[in-house]
């Protein structure tokens, strides 16, 4: 049986759980920091799953995350439009489907 890990949000600072977004903290995956974000947030994650998905210096994995993550705020249809016209595919498939409501 493999180990496992239980985060909670409530564990994190925003700034840690960004900073981990970003890969600048060893030990909590990028993606597993984006959902503690929208976690620990709620709805004024936006902001922030906004400008993480919009990073094109990070890894797609983390930006798809963030762009699935957006696809629960009705106020992120712009950048989610936007998104869904990334030159990087992963991105720009994870948009389209957001839109979608997929």
């Amino acid at each position: 049986m493999a180990d496992s890990v239980t985060y909670h949000p409530d564990q994190f600072s925003e700034d840690e759980l960004t900073s981990a977004a970003r890969g600048e903290r060893p030990g909590l995956k990028p993606a597993v920091a984006v959902a503690l974000l929208h976690a620990k947030l709620g709805d004024g994650a936006q902001p922030v799953l906004s400008t993480l998905a919009s990073d094109e210096s990070l890894d797609p994995r983390t930006r798809q995350a963030a762009v699935r993550r957006l696809g629960g705020f009705p106020a992120a249809r712009g950048i989610l439009e936007s998104l869904s016209r990334s030159p990087n595919e992963a991105v720009s498939a994870a948009a389209a489907k957001a839109l979608s409501g997929n």
